[in-house]
């Protein structure tokens, strides 16, 4: 399995990077920046302040402060490529995509708003490989650092990779290789 996932992360890593040199996109931050820019918007005001009217200029994402937008293209999501491709390889090497895995974020451990979010116990879960493979692609969407398009392309070209990255693993290990 080892094998299989270690080459297509490489490869994901790859699919990823030359997408982004070929398709030199705006992040959302900026996006946000420049068509709000002199505009007044609600909008999350940084830590312990909720929900304020600020200048569209101003707006960051909720996320930490040590958090920063990468300084590269947007599109395609590597989080989401490689999520999707690791969560194809370990459903096609287990022989089920269930995964039955949970964590629960006790009340007031949030990062950037400790003390106060969440406001209750929340326990996050993930049926499926490729539900945790989602849940990371989204998470990079809620944070401000990818588009939509971004990540679910990322996603369907890492699922359709993983596919092909288990195959060729297979006749490695059938000694059906080419």
């Amino acid at each position: 399995m080892f094998l299989a996932l270690s080459n297509g992360l490489l490869d994901a890593s790859i699919v990823a990077w030359d997408a982004k040199r070929h398709v030199d996109t705006v992040r959302p931050v900026t996006a946000v920046h420049f068509l709000t820019a002199g505009n007044m918007i609600r909008a999350w005001g940084g830590p312990y302040q909720g929900t304020v009217v600020m200048r569209g200029e101003l707006w960051e994402p909720y996320q930490p402060a040590s958090v920063v937008t990468p300084p590269f293209p947007e599109f395609i999501s590597g989080h989401s490529i490689c999520s999707a491709t690791s969560a194809e390889i370990r459903t096609r090497y287990t022989g089920s995509d269930v995964l039955n895995s949970s964590v629960t974020i006790p009340a007031g451990s949030g990062r950037v708003e400790p003390g106060l979010v969440p406001a209750v116990d929340i326990t996050q879960s993930g049926a499926t490989f490729r539900d945790a493979a989602d849940e990371a692609g989204i998470s990079r969407r809620c944070g401000g650092i990818h588009f939509v398009q971004g990540d679910e392309q990322a996603r369907a070209i890492g699922r359709a990779l993983g596919a092909q990255v288990w195959s060729k693993a297979q006749s490695y290990f059938d000694g059906t290789v080419r």
